[in-house]
């Protein structure tokens, strides 16, 4: 079953990407990328070394793809995020449900080096402290961003 997508706000997107410390450095990778606008502002304004999204949905991926084409530092993956290592990872961001948050844990746990960042828009991750939580007000409705820094809130 394909979850539905709901695209994170600019400034929603804009939070989660300077609350993980987004900078020419950072690898950041998008679990469930959509039409690839995380993806693009990590690339283009916040200058990323490098910007992955991985989305499963073939037609999401391809104006994803189409959105992205113009960025040297984008790349957009059609696939599974399970079967896809994420190694490489300094940032990780997500917009899923906490149970699916929840069964993520291990691919983090397993994929991920100690002091990566996960930044998660409204669902947390069930059993781990975020290290920083904000909301943000975005036309009248709340958004949560909970960043996770990968073994200082959490298991390793």
């Amino acid at each position: 079953m394909c979850a539905v997508f709901f695209p994170s706000p600019t400034q929603v997107i804009n939070e989660m990407l300077t609350s993980a410390m987004a900078d020419s450095e950072s690898v950041v990778y998008d679990l469930g990328s959509g039409d690839g606008s995380v993806v693009i502002t990590a690339a283009r304004d916040y200058c990323v070394k490098k910007a992955v999204g991985i989305e499963k949905d073939k037609r999401l991926c391809s104006i994803a793809r189409s959105r992205t084409s113009h960025l040297k530092n984008a790349v957009i993956i059609n696939g599974n995020y399970d079967s896809i290592d994420i190694s490489e990872a300094s940032i990780v961001t997500l917009y899923q449900s906490a149970s699916e948050n929840s069964r993520l844990r291990h691919k983090f746990l397993s994929e991920l080096a100690e002091g990566t960042t996960i930044v998660s828009h409204d669902f947390g991750i069930p059993g781990w402290r975020p290290s920083k939580f904000l909301t943000i007000d975005v036309n009248r409705h709340t958004h949560r961003i909970m960043v996770y820094k990968l073994g200082f809130n959490t298991p390793i």
